[in-house]
């Protein structure tokens, strides 16, 4: 039996789920828990995984670091800022040094043999037709890392044993999940038990805020995302009736260790992997956005362990 860790995060605007030109997308970054401790450990130009991405990219530009850790929006923006176009490849750096650090990060994960990376994308209106019918983002990004738990499972041993985090994220202090999960009581599966006991305090705090200011915001709604989530996954899960099949739980890091003793005495950093997973994000983003984009990469054939879909090719 073995005990898999996935890690999630997500690209594009899901504040704006109707805008129905946009593109957006959930990655799950997934291994077993002693390859995500072997992972860390690697190196990459004289630098541990874990170092790097427990900063910003040494060469992005000081005034363009928003970030205390690796996020790839940051370079992005950069990128932008700068009017990057074209198509590339990750096997070809170029000569500026930013391309070639952040480039070389990338391929660690699209090449990585140990570590799988999962992604799901659609654009606009798509995704409002075959997962939900609300502009809820938590309902959103359930039912779409549900999908993915449930692409997963089958591939893995029937004694194995998948947990999720899917990606921590922020909404408008005054969004409907925020204030309903403001006012929501009993108890929580989907956050740990030091987070629980505050819970109540910050999301009324965090709806107070957002009555005050529109442009405030506050941590989005684990646990409607993560309720979602598990009952997407199960739905596909159980749907396998003839077979054995592996299981999984859902909720944050502090929440999974207390299921799961190998997990709890293994460190792993949240921060960095919550970077790694954003790696993942980015890889999709990159290799997956249709039409016409300022900058996108060519997936090269050397991607062995990460697999992208299409809405419309997991849901026709």
């Amino acid at each position: 039996m073995s005990n898999w860790l996935a890690i999630g995060d997500e690209t594009g605007n899901w504040d704006k789920l109707r805008n129905p030109g946009a593109f957006f997308g959930v990655a799950l970054v997934m291994g077993r828990i002693e390859d995500w401790q072997r992972a860390l450990a690697e190196t990459l130009d004289g630098q541990s995984i874990q170092a790097r991405m427990k900063t910003p990219p040494r060469h992005l530009p000081a005034d363009r670091r928003e970030s205390a850790n690796h996020h790839l929006l940051d370079v992005f923006l950069h990128w932008k800022a700068q009017s990057l176009t074209g198509v590339g490849s990750l096997t070809e750096l170029g000569p500026d040094p930013l391309h070639q650090e952040v480039f070389a990060t990338l391929r660690w994960l699209a090449e990585h043999p140990r570590l799988i990376t999962l992604g799901l994308w659609f654009k606009g209106l798509d995704g409002q037709r075959a997962l939900f019918l609300s502009g809820d983002p938590a309902v959103a990004l359930g039912r779409a890392y549900g999908l993915l738990v449930a692409l997963a499972l089958p591939f893995l041993d029937p004694t194995d044993r998948l947990f999720v985090q899917p990606g921590l994220r922020s909404e408008k202090a005054n969004a409907p999940s925020i204030r309903r999960a403001g006012h929501a009581d009993g108890d929580d599966r989907a956050i740990g038990r030091s987070e629980k006991a505050n819970a109540p305090s910050i999301r009324q705090a965090a709806v107070a805020r957002g009555l005050q200011n529109a442009n405030a915001r506050s941590h989005g709604d684990m646990r409607g995302m993560v309720s979602v989530l598990i009952e997407e996954g199960e739905r596909h899960r159980v749907a396998w009736c003839d077979r054995k099949i592996a299981r999984f739980e859902a909720g944050t890091l502090d929440h999974l260790r207390g299921l799961c003793p190998p997990l709890k005495n293994t460190f792993l950093d949240n921060d960095v992997l919550n970077a790694i997973a954003d790696l993942g994000a980015g890889l999709l983003r990159l290799s997956c956005q249709p039409g016409p984009t300022s900058f996108c990469l060519r997936r090269d054939s050397s991607w062995n362990n990460a697999v992208f879909h299409s809405l419309e090719e997991i849901t026709s």
